[in-house]
């Protein structure tokens, strides 16, 4: 009696691990349509619905995706940084007179190819005095003294290397003179 208890027990098991697999294997998905024709899936069977068995779909296993190679000299990692090609000052023009009334104040614009690298930095001078420094190319210059300033720009490394510079331009200030009451 005990011999024929676990055989019924196997073959109860069996049963049911085929009735699961196959279970597992295929779901049945019920359609039906609105008012429009559009279809409308379900996982419930209602009123007017077709019924339609989806069989597993194939798949294949996932893989591990190798880590990329990289190299362990750090020095070999650094991209070249290119040189800068051109600096200019492109406003105001050379020979420029800035009026009476303007106080002094001027935009000084220039152009940098390729841009700003790292932690360069612009230094706009005046002659050999430095009067503003920036990451910009555009200086707002104020309250510039009447008479003849000689300007230009250039690009200074953190080293205080200059790696290019600008043409020079010439620009007069012309200011009312507190000596001429």
């Amino acid at each position: 009696m005990q011999g024929q208890q676990n055989t019924f027990r196997s073959l109860f098991m069996v049963v049911t691990l085929l009735v699961a697999t196959s279970a597992i294997a295929q779901t049945k998905v019920y359609i039906t349509r609105d008012a429009d024709g559009n279809p409308i899936f379900s996982d419930r069977k209602s009123a007017g619905s077709e019924t339609h068995v989806v069989d597993e779909l194939p798949s294949m296993p996932a893989f591990a995706v190798p880590a990329p190679i990289r190299p362990t000299d750090k020095t070999n990692d650094a991209q070249p940084v290119p040189a800068y090609t051109s600096l200019s000052i492109i406003s105001p023009a050379d020979g420029t007179s800035l009026p009476q009334g303007l106080n002094g104040e001027v935009r000084i614009a220039g152009v940098l190819t390729p841009g700003l690298q790292g932690d360069d930095e612009i230094v706009l001078r005046d002659a050999d005095t430095e009067i503003m420094r920036g990451t910009q190319t555009t200086f707002e210059v104020t309250n510039l003294d009447r008479g003849e300033h000689r300007l230009t720009m250039e690009v200074v490394t953190p080293e205080g290397d200059v790696a290019i510079r600008s043409q020079t331009i010439t620009l007069f200030v012309q200011r009312t003179s507190s000596l001429a009451r």
